[in-house]
């Protein structure tokens, strides 16, 4: 069980650093470039762990089912940098707890995990917390609703990935394909969406490394997350990979001087008592 927690915190950290480091490259370019910029550190990093690890054979189900995760994934990056554009880092990474319900559920009662009661309430308390912080002037912000779309995407897109996952000798394989989608899917945007391109600020060579950079950190924090997978922990892991949004907004206070309301800091508190909730379990 400690192995199955210390991978899924450290991808709750590889995710949080990339998550910090790619709000630049957003906010100053928009979500186009951010997907580009990603996706491409995701392809390098992928690339590497899976002609390390070698294995390349897949079946035809598992390819088409790896591509069609890398559809699911493209939109929710270019949903999910829509709001990040804009918006607070902190708040914006709270809505990752979407994909809590969506993969916890799924896991539960599509694959059958065993979870206890003691499960639960850490559950209940890292989704509580996370709400919290998304509350920004006594309401919810209408800005994050692009977040939660996206974020609804991927969970779709992580449950899709999970058979190829599972059944192929190279489990960092299916990510790599699904990313090449992704990839290939944004250089088609890109373009046809010229003129809007035209119009954004074009990125320096220094933001252009720290984007793949921020890739790079996504693509190893995928590639411990699809070994979850494959171990078929997501129940317990998925809960404790996604407290990221709390680790990204305590740093986001320091980095982009995000502000956290009282409520916002109870989130967090919350949060993380629902992280040791589960680990003790």
């Amino acid at each position: 069980m400690m192995y199955y927690l210390g991978l899924a915190a450290l991808t709750a950290m590889l995710w949080s650093a990339s998550g910090i480091i790619i709000k630049r490259i957003s906010s100053r370019y928009g979500n186009l470039f951010s997907t580009l910029l990603i996706s491409t550190g995701n392809m390098i990093i992928l690339s590497i762990i899976v002609l390390l690890i070698g294995k390349l054979s897949i079946s035809s189900y598992s390819l088409e089912l790896s591509l069609l995760g890398g559809l699911l994934i493209a939109i929710g990056y270019l949903f999910f940098f829509k709001s990040l554009e804009k918006q607070q880092v902190s708040n914006t990474y709270s809505t990752f707890e979407i994909q809590v319900v969506i993969l916890f559920f799924y896991s539960v009662f599509a694959l059958g995990e065993n979870i206890t009661k003691v499960d639960i309430f850490g559950v209940i308390f890292i989704i509580l917390g996370t709400l919290l912080i998304s509350i920004e002037k006594s309401k919810f912000n209408k800005g994050l609703i692009p977040a939660i779309i996206a974020n609804i995407f991927w969970g779709f897109g992580w449950i899709i990935l999970i058979y190829p996952i599972s059944h192929t000798s190279n489990v960092i394989l299916p990510n790599l394909i699904s990313f090449f989608t992704v990839l290939v899917l944004i250089c088609i945007v890109i373009l046809v969406s010229k003129k809007r391109v035209k119009s954004k600020k074009r990125p320096s060579i220094n933001d252009t490394v720290i984007g793949i950079s921020s890739g790079l950190f996504a693509g190893m924090g995928s590639s411990l997350y699809s070994i979850l997978i494959s171990f078929k922990e997501i129940a317990i892991s998925t809960p404790i990979v996604n407290t990221a949004p709390v680790i990204i907004s305590v740093i986001a206070h320091f980095v982009y001087k995000d502000r956290l309301s009282h409520i916002q800091a109870l989130g967090i508190i919350i949060v993380v008592a629902g992280g040791i909730i589960l680990s003790l379990s």
